[in-house]
Protein backbone atom coordinates (compact mmCIF):
# COMPACT_ATOMS: atom_id res chain seq x y z
CA UNK A 1 0.00 0.00 0.00
CA UNK A 2 2.81 2.47 0.34
CA UNK A 3 4.27 1.66 -2.29
CA UNK A 4 1.01 3.14 -4.07
CA UNK A 5 0.66 5.87 -1.99
CA UNK A 6 4.30 7.10 -3.00
CA UNK A 7 3.86 6.73 -6.79
CA UNK A 8 6.89 5.16 -6.72
CA UNK A 9 8.90 2.36 -8.68
CA UNK A 10 9.79 -0.67 -6.11
CA UNK A 11 13.29 0.35 -7.01
CA UNK A 12 12.54 4.07 -5.72
CA UNK A 13 10.30 2.90 -2.88
CA UNK A 14 13.31 0.35 -1.58
CA UNK A 15 15.46 3.77 -1.59
CA UNK A 16 12.42 5.65 -0.11
CA UNK A 17 12.05 2.25 2.79
CA UNK A 18 15.85 2.50 3.47
CA UNK A 19 16.29 5.97 4.75
CA UNK A 20 12.82 6.95 6.10
CA UNK A 21 12.32 5.16 9.65
CA UNK A 22 8.62 6.16 9.63
CA UNK A 23 7.75 4.51 6.49
CA UNK A 24 9.83 1.51 8.01
CA UNK A 25 7.64 1.13 11.25
CA UNK A 26 4.53 2.02 8.94
CA UNK A 27 5.03 -1.31 6.91
CA UNK A 28 6.21 -3.36 9.58
CA UNK A 29 8.55 -4.73 7.56
CA UNK A 30 10.60 -6.59 11.05
CA UNK A 31 7.24 -8.60 11.31
CA UNK A 32 7.17 -9.87 7.83
CA UNK A 33 10.77 -11.56 7.57
CA UNK A 34 12.01 -11.49 11.40
CA UNK A 35 15.01 -8.96 10.31
CA UNK A 36 15.32 -5.18 10.28
CA UNK A 37 17.05 -5.55 6.78
CA UNK A 38 15.42 -3.19 4.16
CA UNK A 39 13.82 -5.26 1.82
CA UNK A 40 14.90 -4.94 -1.99
CA UNK A 41 13.04 -4.27 -4.94
CA UNK A 42 12.84 -8.12 -5.89
CA UNK A 43 11.74 -8.62 -2.02
CA UNK A 44 9.80 -5.75 -1.88
CA UNK A 45 7.38 -7.20 -5.58
CA UNK A 46 7.43 -10.55 -4.08
CA UNK A 47 5.47 -9.57 -0.75
CA UNK A 48 3.14 -7.45 -2.73
CA UNK A 49 2.50 -11.24 -3.85
CA UNK A 50 1.93 -12.71 -0.92
CA UNK A 51 -2.29 -11.69 -0.56
CA UNK A 52 -4.50 -13.10 -3.08
CA UNK A 53 -7.42 -10.92 -4.70
CA UNK A 54 -9.82 -12.97 -3.45
CA UNK A 55 -8.10 -12.65 0.34
CA UNK A 56 -7.86 -8.60 -0.06
CA UNK A 57 -11.86 -8.70 -1.21
CA UNK A 58 -12.72 -10.47 1.73
CA UNK A 59 -10.83 -7.79 4.02
CA UNK A 60 -12.09 -4.81 2.33
CA UNK A 61 -15.61 -6.51 2.65
CA UNK A 62 -15.28 -6.92 6.58
CA UNK A 63 -14.26 -3.15 6.97
CA UNK A 64 -17.10 -2.15 5.18
CA UNK A 65 -19.08 -4.18 7.43
CA UNK A 66 -17.58 -2.94 10.29
CA UNK A 67 -17.83 0.82 9.09
CA UNK A 68 -21.41 0.24 8.25
CA UNK A 69 -22.89 -1.51 10.92
CA UNK A 70 -25.40 0.19 12.86
CA UNK A 71 -24.36 -0.38 16.04
CA UNK A 72 -21.10 1.84 15.01
CA UNK A 73 -18.34 0.02 16.26
CA UNK A 74 -15.55 2.56 15.10
CA UNK A 75 -17.14 5.54 16.59
CA UNK A 76 -18.16 7.64 13.87
CA UNK A 77 -19.71 11.00 14.81
CA UNK A 78 -22.12 10.25 12.05
CA UNK A 79 -22.44 6.56 11.63
CA UNK A 80 -22.50 5.04 7.88
CA UNK A 81 -25.38 3.82 6.08
CA UNK A 82 -25.72 1.91 2.60
CA UNK A 83 -28.94 3.01 1.97
CA UNK A 84 -28.37 4.98 -0.97
CA UNK A 85 -25.95 3.82 -3.39
CA UNK A 86 -24.13 5.92 -6.40
CA UNK A 87 -23.00 3.52 -9.48
CA UNK A 88 -20.54 4.69 -12.23
CA UNK A 89 -18.52 3.21 -14.61
CA UNK A 90 -14.69 3.80 -16.23
CA UNK A 91 -11.66 2.49 -18.74
CA UNK A 92 -8.50 1.79 -16.83
CA UNK A 93 -6.36 2.45 -19.77
CA UNK A 94 -3.31 0.41 -20.21
CA UNK A 95 0.04 1.46 -20.47
CA UNK A 96 1.00 0.96 -24.54
CA UNK A 97 1.04 2.63 -27.17
CA UNK A 98 -1.35 3.09 -30.18
CA UNK A 99 -2.30 -0.34 -31.74
CA UNK A 100 -0.79 0.51 -35.33
CA UNK A 101 -0.31 -2.87 -36.98
CA UNK A 102 3.20 -2.68 -38.38
CA UNK A 103 4.18 -1.33 -35.06
CA UNK A 104 2.78 -4.47 -33.06
CA UNK A 105 4.98 -6.55 -35.37
CA UNK A 106 8.05 -4.58 -34.64
CA UNK A 107 7.53 -5.30 -30.93
CA UNK A 108 7.13 -8.68 -31.31
CA UNK A 109 10.27 -8.76 -33.74
CA UNK A 110 12.53 -6.69 -31.37
CA UNK A 111 11.36 -8.83 -28.30
CA UNK A 112 12.34 -11.99 -30.04
CA UNK A 113 15.70 -9.69 -31.02
CA UNK A 114 16.63 -8.91 -27.29
CA UNK A 115 16.07 -12.62 -26.69
CA UNK A 116 18.48 -13.77 -29.01
CA UNK A 117 21.07 -11.33 -27.76
CA UNK A 118 20.94 -12.17 -24.26
CA UNK A 119 21.51 -15.93 -25.61
CA UNK A 120 23.95 -14.91 -27.38
CA UNK A 121 25.75 -13.10 -24.65
CA UNK A 122 25.91 -16.33 -22.52
CA UNK A 123 27.47 -18.59 -24.92
CA UNK A 124 24.98 -20.54 -26.97
CA UNK A 125 25.62 -19.17 -30.78
CA UNK A 126 23.81 -20.09 -34.05
CA UNK A 127 25.29 -19.02 -37.68
CA UNK A 128 23.25 -15.54 -38.68
CA UNK A 129 24.15 -12.11 -39.16
CA UNK A 130 24.42 -9.87 -36.35
CA UNK A 131 20.86 -8.96 -34.78
CA UNK A 132 21.87 -5.84 -34.51
CA UNK A 133 21.68 -5.93 -38.12
CA UNK A 134 18.01 -6.58 -38.27
CA UNK A 135 17.06 -4.40 -35.69
CA UNK A 136 18.30 -1.33 -38.40
CA UNK A 137 16.39 -3.23 -41.01
CA UNK A 138 13.39 -3.63 -39.29
CA UNK A 139 13.26 0.20 -37.82
CA UNK A 140 14.36 1.36 -41.18
CA UNK A 141 10.82 -0.50 -42.48
CA UNK A 142 8.91 0.90 -40.01
CA UNK A 143 9.65 4.46 -40.87
CA UNK A 144 8.91 3.61 -44.27
CA UNK A 145 5.37 2.75 -43.78
CA UNK A 146 4.74 5.53 -41.54
CA UNK A 147 6.54 7.82 -44.70
CA UNK A 148 4.87 6.53 -47.56
CA UNK A 149 1.23 6.41 -46.36
CA UNK A 150 1.60 10.60 -46.70
CA UNK A 151 2.08 10.25 -50.35
CA UNK A 152 -0.59 10.37 -53.25
CA UNK A 153 0.30 6.64 -54.20
CA UNK A 154 0.75 5.98 -51.11
CA UNK A 155 -1.43 2.68 -50.47
CA UNK A 156 0.55 0.55 -53.05
CA UNK A 157 3.59 1.63 -51.96
CA UNK A 158 2.89 0.80 -48.28
CA UNK A 159 2.06 -3.14 -49.67
CA UNK A 160 5.17 -2.85 -51.15
CA UNK A 161 6.97 -2.21 -48.09
CA UNK A 162 4.47 -4.75 -46.18
CA UNK A 163 5.61 -6.82 -47.70
CA UNK A 164 9.15 -6.50 -47.24
CA UNK A 165 8.40 -6.20 -43.44
CA UNK A 166 6.05 -9.72 -43.14
CA UNK A 167 9.49 -11.34 -44.87
CA UNK A 168 11.79 -9.88 -42.58
CA UNK A 169 9.45 -10.95 -39.65
CA UNK A 170 9.18 -14.59 -41.13
CA UNK A 171 12.94 -14.21 -41.16
CA UNK A 172 13.62 -13.34 -37.75
CA UNK A 173 10.65 -15.64 -36.00
CA UNK A 174 12.76 -18.78 -37.60
CA UNK A 175 16.07 -17.51 -36.18
CA UNK A 176 13.88 -16.97 -32.53
CA UNK A 177 12.89 -20.88 -32.74
CA UNK A 178 16.17 -22.01 -33.59
CA UNK A 179 17.82 -20.02 -30.58
CA UNK A 180 14.55 -21.18 -28.14
CA UNK A 181 15.52 -25.06 -29.52
CA UNK A 182 19.37 -24.48 -28.99
CA UNK A 183 18.74 -23.02 -25.47
CA UNK A 184 16.90 -25.89 -24.08
CA UNK A 185 19.12 -28.36 -25.47
CA UNK A 186 22.59 -26.87 -24.49
CA UNK A 187 21.67 -24.77 -21.69
CA UNK A 188 23.27 -26.99 -19.26
CA UNK A 189 26.52 -28.09 -21.37
CA UNK A 190 27.09 -24.17 -22.45
CA UNK A 191 25.87 -21.82 -20.99
CA UNK A 192 25.99 -20.49 -16.88
CA UNK A 193 22.03 -20.08 -16.96
CA UNK A 194 20.36 -21.40 -14.00
CA UNK A 195 16.77 -23.46 -14.94
CA UNK A 196 14.69 -20.24 -13.86
CA UNK A 197 16.61 -17.68 -15.89
CA UNK A 198 16.16 -19.75 -19.14
CA UNK A 199 12.85 -20.47 -18.74
CA UNK A 200 12.30 -16.72 -18.16
CA UNK A 201 13.84 -16.22 -21.80
CA UNK A 202 11.67 -18.78 -22.78
CA UNK A 203 8.55 -17.89 -21.63
CA UNK A 204 9.57 -14.24 -23.07
CA UNK A 205 10.53 -15.67 -26.90
CA UNK A 206 7.72 -18.36 -27.02
CA UNK A 207 4.96 -15.60 -26.47
CA UNK A 208 6.07 -13.44 -28.94
CA UNK A 209 6.72 -16.64 -31.38
CA UNK A 210 2.88 -17.34 -30.41
CA UNK A 211 1.77 -13.39 -31.37
CA UNK A 212 3.99 -12.63 -33.95
CA UNK A 213 1.54 -14.91 -37.10
CA UNK A 214 -1.40 -13.11 -35.29
CA UNK A 215 0.37 -9.95 -35.81
CA UNK A 216 1.10 -10.21 -39.22
CA UNK A 217 -2.21 -11.81 -39.82
CA UNK A 218 -3.99 -8.63 -38.57
CA UNK A 219 -1.80 -6.23 -40.44
CA UNK A 220 -2.25 -8.08 -44.00
CA UNK A 221 -5.68 -8.30 -43.74
CA UNK A 222 -6.16 -4.56 -42.95
CA UNK A 223 -2.93 -3.36 -45.22
CA UNK A 224 -3.51 -5.98 -47.86
CA UNK A 225 -7.03 -6.70 -48.47
CA UNK A 226 -8.19 -3.67 -46.91
CA UNK A 227 -10.80 -5.71 -44.28
CA UNK A 228 -11.89 -4.35 -41.27
CA UNK A 229 -11.20 -6.50 -38.32
CA UNK A 230 -14.00 -6.46 -35.03
CA UNK A 231 -12.61 -5.07 -31.93
CA UNK A 232 -12.82 -7.98 -29.75
CA UNK A 233 -10.18 -10.00 -32.19
CA UNK A 234 -8.03 -6.93 -32.63
CA UNK A 235 -4.49 -7.59 -31.10
CA UNK A 236 -4.44 -4.56 -29.38
CA UNK A 237 -0.97 -5.11 -27.92
CA UNK A 238 1.68 -7.75 -27.68
CA UNK A 239 2.23 -7.32 -23.85
CA UNK A 240 -0.97 -6.80 -22.15
CA UNK A 241 -3.13 -8.85 -21.98
CA UNK A 242 -7.14 -8.67 -22.06
CA UNK A 243 -6.69 -4.94 -23.28
CA UNK A 244 -10.21 -3.80 -25.19
CA UNK A 245 -11.22 -1.56 -27.73
CA UNK A 246 -13.66 0.50 -25.13
CA UNK A 247 -15.97 3.11 -27.23
CA UNK A 248 -16.15 5.97 -24.78
CA UNK A 249 -17.05 8.71 -27.04
CA UNK A 250 -15.42 11.61 -24.85
CA UNK A 251 -13.90 14.78 -26.34
CA UNK A 252 -10.51 13.55 -25.49
CA UNK A 253 -10.75 10.54 -27.28
CA UNK A 254 -13.36 8.32 -28.97
CA UNK A 255 -11.96 4.91 -28.05
CA UNK A 256 -9.50 4.21 -25.38
CA UNK A 257 -7.91 0.53 -24.80
CA UNK A 258 -7.60 -0.89 -21.47
CA UNK A 259 -10.66 -2.46 -19.02
CA UNK A 260 -13.96 -1.37 -17.99
CA UNK A 261 -13.87 -0.57 -13.86
CA UNK A 262 -17.71 -0.30 -12.46
CA UNK A 263 -17.22 1.28 -8.87
CA UNK A 264 -20.31 1.56 -6.25
CA UNK A 265 -19.91 3.86 -3.49
CA UNK A 266 -22.43 4.74 -0.38
CA UNK A 267 -23.05 8.28 0.17
CA UNK A 268 -19.91 8.73 2.70
CA UNK A 269 -17.62 7.63 -0.40
CA UNK A 270 -16.74 4.40 1.14
CA UNK A 271 -16.20 2.07 -2.30
CA UNK A 272 -18.55 -1.01 -1.00
CA UNK A 273 -18.26 -2.67 -4.24
CA UNK A 274 -16.48 -2.60 -7.73
CA UNK A 275 -15.59 -4.96 -10.40
CA UNK A 276 -12.82 -4.54 -13.12
CA UNK A 277 -13.97 -6.59 -16.34
CA UNK A 278 -11.76 -8.54 -18.48
CA UNK A 279 -13.59 -7.78 -21.88
CA UNK A 280 -15.57 -4.93 -22.46
CA UNK A 281 -19.33 -4.89 -20.62
CA UNK A 282 -21.76 -2.27 -21.02
CA UNK A 283 -22.57 -0.46 -17.80
CA UNK A 284 -26.24 -1.79 -17.67
CA UNK A 285 -25.40 -5.41 -16.74
CA UNK A 286 -22.74 -4.15 -14.68
CA UNK A 287 -25.13 -2.54 -13.12
CA UNK A 288 -27.60 -5.46 -12.27
CA UNK A 289 -24.54 -7.58 -11.51
CA UNK A 290 -23.22 -5.17 -9.23
CA UNK A 291 -26.89 -4.56 -7.03
CA UNK A 292 -27.02 -8.30 -7.27
CA UNK A 293 -23.50 -8.69 -5.43
CA UNK A 294 -24.59 -6.31 -2.65
CA UNK A 295 -28.25 -7.42 -1.72
CA UNK A 296 -27.38 -10.91 -2.55
CA UNK A 297 -23.85 -11.70 -1.10
CA UNK A 298 -23.14 -9.03 0.71
CA UNK A 299 -26.50 -8.49 2.19
CA UNK A 300 -26.54 -4.55 1.78
CA UNK A 301 -30.01 -2.77 3.21
CA UNK A 302 -30.29 -1.04 -0.07
CA UNK A 303 -32.94 1.76 -0.52
CA UNK A 304 -31.70 3.59 -3.41
CA UNK A 305 -29.47 2.98 -7.01
CA UNK A 306 -28.43 5.92 -8.75
CA UNK A 307 -26.33 6.53 -11.43
CA UNK A 308 -25.98 8.10 -14.97
CA UNK A 309 -27.53 7.10 -18.48
CA UNK A 310 -25.32 4.54 -19.19
CA UNK A 311 -26.75 2.41 -16.28
CA UNK A 312 -30.18 2.77 -17.12
CA UNK A 313 -32.57 0.53 -19.00
CA UNK A 314 -36.47 -0.54 -18.87
CA UNK A 315 -35.31 -3.54 -17.59
CA UNK A 316 -33.04 -2.54 -15.00
CA UNK A 317 -35.80 -0.59 -13.82
CA UNK A 318 -38.11 -3.53 -13.88
CA UNK A 319 -35.09 -5.39 -11.34
CA UNK A 320 -34.80 -2.48 -8.86
CA UNK A 321 -38.69 -2.39 -8.65
CA UNK A 322 -38.71 -6.17 -7.85
CA UNK A 323 -35.79 -5.65 -5.21
CA UNK A 324 -37.60 -2.95 -3.91
CA UNK A 325 -35.55 -0.13 -4.54
CA UNK A 326 -35.72 3.04 -5.21
CA UNK A 327 -34.23 3.84 -9.28
CA UNK A 328 -32.21 6.89 -8.85
CA UNK A 329 -30.66 5.65 -12.87
CA UNK A 330 -31.01 8.88 -15.21
CA UNK A 331 -33.15 8.31 -17.96
CA UNK A 332 -31.72 8.36 -21.71
CA UNK A 333 -34.96 10.29 -22.62
CA UNK A 334 -34.70 13.62 -22.23
CA UNK A 335 -38.88 14.49 -21.23
CA UNK A 336 -38.83 11.31 -18.76
CA UNK A 337 -35.69 13.34 -17.44
CA UNK A 338 -37.31 15.80 -16.69
CA UNK A 339 -40.58 14.57 -15.38
CA UNK A 340 -38.39 12.61 -13.18
CA UNK A 341 -36.35 15.70 -11.65
CA UNK A 342 -39.71 17.06 -10.80
CA UNK A 343 -38.97 14.29 -7.21
CA UNK A 344 -37.57 15.42 -4.72
CA UNK A 345 -36.02 12.30 -3.90
CA UNK A 346 -34.47 12.11 -8.03
CA UNK A 347 -33.68 15.75 -7.65
CA UNK A 348 -31.20 15.26 -4.71
CA UNK A 349 -29.86 11.68 -5.68
CA UNK A 350 -28.72 13.51 -8.70
CA UNK A 351 -27.17 16.55 -7.78
CA UNK A 352 -25.04 13.66 -5.32
CA UNK A 353 -24.39 11.87 -8.28
CA UNK A 354 -22.01 14.56 -9.37
CA UNK A 355 -19.54 13.52 -6.66
CA UNK A 356 -19.29 9.97 -7.93
CA UNK A 357 -17.32 11.58 -11.39
CA UNK A 358 -14.97 13.13 -8.43
CA UNK A 359 -14.60 9.66 -6.75
CA UNK A 360 -13.75 8.13 -10.20
CA UNK A 361 -10.94 11.07 -10.94
CA UNK A 362 -9.25 10.02 -7.29
CA UNK A 363 -9.41 6.37 -7.60
CA UNK A 364 -8.05 6.64 -11.09
CA UNK A 365 -5.54 8.99 -11.17
CA UNK A 366 -4.69 9.51 -7.63
CA UNK A 367 -3.95 6.15 -6.21
CA UNK A 368 -4.00 4.20 -9.64
CA UNK A 369 -1.80 6.76 -11.46
CA UNK A 370 -4.35 7.33 -14.25
CA UNK A 371 -3.18 3.44 -15.68
CA UNK A 372 -2.41 -0.09 -15.21
CA UNK A 373 1.33 -1.25 -15.97
CA UNK A 374 0.64 -4.83 -14.79
CA UNK A 375 0.17 -7.16 -18.04
CA UNK A 376 -1.47 -10.12 -16.96
CA UNK A 377 -5.47 -9.35 -16.08
CA UNK A 378 -4.91 -11.71 -12.37
CA UNK A 379 -2.38 -8.96 -11.92
CA UNK A 380 -4.43 -5.99 -12.73
CA UNK A 381 -7.22 -7.07 -10.48
CA UNK A 382 -5.14 -7.48 -8.14
CA UNK A 383 -3.76 -3.64 -7.68
CA UNK A 384 -7.47 -2.38 -8.29
CA UNK A 385 -8.35 -4.57 -4.86
CA UNK A 386 -5.20 -2.82 -3.20
CA UNK A 387 -6.21 0.46 -4.67
CA UNK A 388 -9.66 0.15 -2.92
CA UNK A 389 -8.46 -1.00 0.28
CA UNK A 390 -6.14 2.15 0.63
CA UNK A 391 -8.83 4.38 -0.52
CA UNK A 392 -11.72 3.38 1.69
CA UNK A 393 -9.04 3.17 4.97
CA UNK A 394 -7.85 7.23 3.13
CA UNK A 395 -11.88 8.38 3.57
CA UNK A 396 -12.83 6.44 6.77
CA UNK A 397 -9.74 7.73 8.61
CA UNK A 398 -10.74 11.09 7.26
CA UNK A 399 -14.34 11.05 8.89
CA UNK A 400 -15.00 12.46 12.83
CA UNK A 401 -15.40 10.27 15.39
CA UNK A 402 -16.89 10.62 18.72
CA UNK A 403 -14.91 11.96 21.47
CA UNK A 404 -13.75 9.50 24.21
CA UNK A 405 -15.57 9.71 27.61
CA UNK A 406 -14.06 10.51 30.61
Amino acid sequence: MAEMLTDKSYREFSIILAESPLIQKFCIISRIDGTLRVPTKSTLHRFSKLCSKPFIREQIAILNRYATDPSNPLGFLNPLTTEDIFVDATCLKAKIHFPVDWVLMKDCMLTIIKAILVIRKHGLRYRIKAPEIFISEMNALCMSMTSVSRNRRGRKEQKKVFRKLRKLANVIRKHGQRYADLLIAQREEKTDLSEAQANCILERINKMLETLPVAIEQAQSRIISGKLIDNEDKLISVYHDNVNVIKRGKAGGQVEFGNTLFIAEQSDGIIIDWQLYKTDVKEVQATKESVIRMTEEFEYEINSVTGDRGCYSKSNEAFLEEKNIYSGLCPRNPQEFAERMQEKKFQKLQKRRAQTEGRIGIFKNIILDGSLYEKDFEDKQEKVAWAVLIHNLWCLARLPVKEAET
